[in-house]
């Protein structure tokens, strides 16, 4: 079985946080000193009320925004945001449906606690599956090289129209080097946009592996070397793989190792109510059996529907919603032994 990871077990705790007024510049900065691709505006309670993301800002300094307007003329309003108790699942799942690379994580109460990037998930997720399972061929796309006497302004329009995170410079001695988005978020906070060359930030240095590489060995040889990209050479010609692909990879194998698609809940119960809920719960279509247990948890829920997101649909919207359950761990079940 997968025991599911929530977004609370992987999600970022240095806040990006700036007020509305601040500069993009100011932005570019806490971004690079809290290591986040994006930042949060909170109301007085720390609600978040706009996201500007790394990706949102590349695309309005390459439209021509100064990086001395205020975060709130460029920020998107009213973001989507995920709670910390969520699934991992849930989290990408999410990501993929609105084409977004970063969220805001709340509490129950809708105050932010976190934020969450597919790269802080690629990690835990992979660490659930096989080797074996899937290699990196699926997630590689094309690079994108630019002359080192190219402004940073340039590089933030080549990356927008290629709808990519970084862009690429070759060596004197040919050898390729990366202007990560770090490189990026550094020339933009110091004033250098307009002024600075390509070649003086990128500052990447890429690890090279072959074609049919494995995709968890791929996530861990990042991760290992603090990296979020590799190079591969494919029919001669190079590409790259990067965590967040992989991220978003690890939903196809998740989903073919479900041979069956079912999800066993354990539940916290408010005391003295475990029996009148177990009852209630038999009512939902998707759950097959409820078991009173003892130790940490109060009840085991056997739930089974068409995909693994049905099941967590109906963990999060029949299940956890009841106000008489305290807490819950999900976990699914990916292969299943019959007795001959």
């Amino acid at each position: 079985m997968i025991p599911m990871p929530l977004v609370k077990d992987v999600m970022w705790t240095r806040l990006p946080i700036v007020s509305g007024d601040q500069s993009l510049a100011t932005a570019a900065k806490v971004m690079l000193d809290t290591r986040s691709l994006g930042v949060v505006v909170t109301d007085a309670y720390r609600r978040p009320m706009m996201v500007l993301s790394y990706r949102r800002l590349v695309k309005v300094l390459a439209q021509g925004a100064n990086i001395k307007d205020q975060v709130a003329k460029h920020a998107v309003y009213t973001p989507i945001t995920i709670r910390e108790t969520d699934n991992l699942v849930e989290a990408l799942e999410l990501m993929k449906k609105n084409n977004i690379r970063f969220l805001p994580v709340v509490n129950d109460q809708g105050v932010i606690v976190g934020v969450l990037e597919p790269r802080h998930i690629a990690v835990k997720i992979w660490e659930l599956l096989p080797y074996g399972g899937l290699k990196i061929e699926g997630a590689l796309r094309k690079i994108v090289v630019l002359s080192g006497d190219l402004t940073l302004r340039i590089a933030a329009k080549a990356m927008d129209e290629n709808a990519v995170p970084e862009v690429f410079v070759k060596t004197p001695a040919g050898e390729l080097r990366v202007l990560r988005e770090w490189d990026f978020l550094e020339a933009v906070a110091s004033g250098a946009l307009d002024e600075g060359k390509v070649a003086d930030y990128a500052r990447g240095v890429l690890i090279k592996v072959p074609s049919g590489y494995d995709a968890r060995a791929a996530v861990e040889l990042m991760n290992e070397n603090n990296v979020l990209r590799l190079l591969i050479t494919e029919d001669g010609r190079e590409k790259i793989v990067t965590i967040s692909d992989l991220a978003f990879e690890s939903l196809k194998l998740i989903n073919e190792l479900t041979v069956k698609t079912t999800g066993f809940v354990l539940a916290k119960v408010q005391p003295g109510r475990e029996g009148e809920l177990a009852a209630d719960l038999t009512l939902i279509p998707e759950v097959k059996e409820v078991f009173t247990i003892a130790g940490n948890y109060d009840l085991l829920i056997r739930v089974e529907s068409d995909s693994i997101r049905a099941v967590y649909k109906v963990v999060t919207e029949k299940i956890r919603s009841d106000p008489r359950i305290r807490d819950t761990i999900t976990y699914i079940g990916v292969e299943i032994a019959e007795k001959k």
